[in-house]
């Protein structure tokens, strides 16, 4: 197990970036509500013009337009749902589907690629298991095949796997409970507290820092090679902002067998400043994302509404 040591230049460093930093909720906007359906885990399109999110079980994909105010049905695929991804320029939705025999077994899953306006649909791969997608800052795709990474080039068209066009790009994933790093075109598993369940990992928008949970424990932020840097507490299903000085996430609450509360927080990269963004009676807020500009945070509630919340940040 590593032991867990605190580099007095990056806090510091962060520290220096954050302390003159203030970050506050201007209003918050409902965007839908159990009339218009149950829906899940939004996600804005990098010109924030929709709003995507999915329903019970990550079955298919709708959105909202910001301009009509309609909700849009987008695809019915199961599986579509989880943890779909945006192309850089806003044009394409990435989305992993189940493929199930006539026994309702799983037997593949298939990745997708979706023209938002066009509705062209692109299939990229089928095999036994695919990870999710993860859009990078290069503008390639990326998920996991089985045990190999791939990386899709998206505006050449061109896939190939590591270590040939990994590049300086970084993205983490969970294999065997474990944290799995590709960076400069290297594979790496970590274990930054030994032996444990880690879940939520994410690289920070610089390819510098790694995000993640582990359960019964708390988050944490550490290099990629797993060395600690900032313990952060609880904080369920972190998420970084786009500048990587912020990260939203959920404390919430259980009877053991169902959530019985949850809140939004945002806590400062160096642990420093937290600030509790939403705050309701017999309401649970969960599960946060970032828009693109940093402006705002999307979230839905236990009853199936999706919220917008705008945000200042001085």
């Amino acid at each position: 197990m590593k032991k867990i040591s605190y580099s007095f230049f990056i806090v510091v460093f962060l520290s220096s970036l954050l302390s003159a930093q203030k970050l506050s909720v201007i209003e918050t906007v409902k965007i839908t509500d159990k009339s218009q359906g149950e829906f899940y885990f939004p996600k804005l399109s990098p010109d924030g013009s929709r709003l995507f999110f999915t329903s019970a079980g990550f079955k298919g994909l709708w959105y909202y337009d910001m301009q009509t105010k309609k909700v849009v049905p987008f695809t019915e695929e199961t599986g579509a749902g989880y943890e779909f991804a945006f192309s850089n320029d806003g044009k394409s939705v990435y989305y992993r589907v189940d493929n199930f025999d006539k026994s309702g077994l799983r037997t593949s899953q298939t990745m997708v690629q979706k023209n938002i306006q066009t509705k062209q649909l692109q299939v990229l791969e089928t095999a036994n298991e695919l990870s999710a997608p993860r859009m990078l800052l290069s503008d390639k795709l990326a998920y996991t095949s089985g045990s190999r990474i791939m990386m899709k080039a998206t505006g050449a068209g061109l896939k190939k796997s590591l270590p040939q066009n990994i590049a300086n790009d970084a993205v983490a994933y969970i294999e065997d409970m474990n944290i799995v790093v590709y960076a400069n075109g290297s594979r790496k598993v970590i274990a930054p507290l030994g032996k444990a369940n880690y879940i939520w990992p994410s690289v920070s928008p610089d390819g510098t820092r790694l995000l993640f949970r582990v359960a019964g424990k708390g988050s944490y932020i550490s290099d990629l090679d797993g060395n600690i840097l900032v313990e952060l507490g609880r904080a369920s299903a972190p998420k970084w902002s786009p500048d990587g000085k912020w990260i939203a996430y959920m404390v919430d609450r259980d009877n053991g067998t169902e959530v019985t509360g949850s809140d939004i927080y945002a806590v400062s990269a160096d642990g420093q400043q937290r600030i509790q963004l939403t705050s309701t009676d017999g309401n649970a807020e969960m599960y946060p994302e970032w828009s693109s500009d940093g402006k705002s945070i999307v979230y839905h509630s236990n009853d199936g509404s999706i919220y917008l919340m705008k945000l200042q940040n001085q």
